[in-house]
C-alpha cells in the first residue's frame, strides 16, 4: 500500500515539476498516456476499495472477524411497545439483563424473563403471564417510589435488589395492604427441574 502511494506521488510530482515545453504528440504518445492514466486510475480505485474493506472489518464484531462472517445489521420485525420498554426497564432494575431498553422483547429480553421466572420459582417459559408481568411492573414502581425504605429492604435481603420481588410477592400473598388486587391471581408453582 505504501508503494502505491509512493508511485502515485512520484507520478504527480513528475507532472507538476516537469518543464513545460511545447509538445507535439503523435498517436503512439497518446496511447502511452492513456495506458499510464489507466494504470494510475486503477491503482487509485484499488486503494479506495481496500480502504473501504478495512473500514468495514473494523466495524465487525471480533467473533465475526475470526470466523470470516460479516455482521449484518437489520431492523427487527418485533414491534416496539411501551409495555416492552417498561418490562425491560423493570428486568434490568432487578438485575435480569434484558439489554438495551428499546421496547422490543427479543432474544435477550426473553432470556431475562426466563431468568426472572426461574428466580421466583415459576416455569421459565420466557413469556410473562398476567400475574408475573403485574408483579414485575408493580414491584419496580413500588421500589422507585419507596425511597429510603427501598434501600433498607435491599440492604436487609441477601439477594439484594432481586429480593424485593420476593418481599413484595410475599406481602401480596399475605394480603398486606399494597393496593394490589390479588383475587384471581395464581399462587406461584415450583419450577420443575428439567
Amino acid at each position: 500500500m505504501f508503494s502505491t502511494h509512493m508511485t502515485s506521488a512520484a507520478l504527480a510530482a513528475a507532472i507538476v515539476f516537469a518543464p513545460a515545453a511545447r509538445v507535439a504528440a503523435d498517436g503512439k504518445d497518446f496511447i502511452a498516456g492513456a495506458i499510464i492514466g489507466g494504470v494510475v486510475g486503477s491503482q487509485i480505485q484499488k486503494n479506495v476499495d481496500r480502504t473501504r474493506a478495512q473500514q468495514q472489518r473494523v466495524y465487525q464484531a471480533p467473533a465475526a472477524r475470526q470466523t470470516g462472517t460479516t455482521k449484518r445489521s437489520y431492523r427487527s420485525s418485533i414491534p416496539a411497545t411501551q409495555d416492552g420498554r417498561n418490562i425491560q426497564t423493570s428486568l434490568n432494575y432487578f438485575g435480569f439483563n434484558a439489554g438495551t431498553v428499546d421496547g422490543q422483547l427479543g432474544r435477550q429480553s426473553t432470556s431475562a424473563i426466563s431468568e426472572y421466572q426461574r428466580y421466583l420459582g415459576y416455569q421459565p417459559t420466557g413469556q410473562l403471564t398476567g400475574f408475573e408481568q403485574d408483579l414485575l411492573l408493580r414491584s419496580y414502581n413500588r421500589a422507585q417510589a419507596g425511597g429510603d425504605q427501598t434501600f433498607r429492604q435491599i440492604a436487609a435481603h441477601p439477594d439484594g435488589t432481586r429480593g424485593l420481588l420476593k418481599t413484595f410477592r410475599a406481602e401480596i400473598a399475605n394480603g398486606a395492604n399494597t393496593g394490589v388486587d390479588t383475587s384471581g391471581y395464581p399462587q406461584p408453582q415450583p419450577a420443575t427441574n428439567w
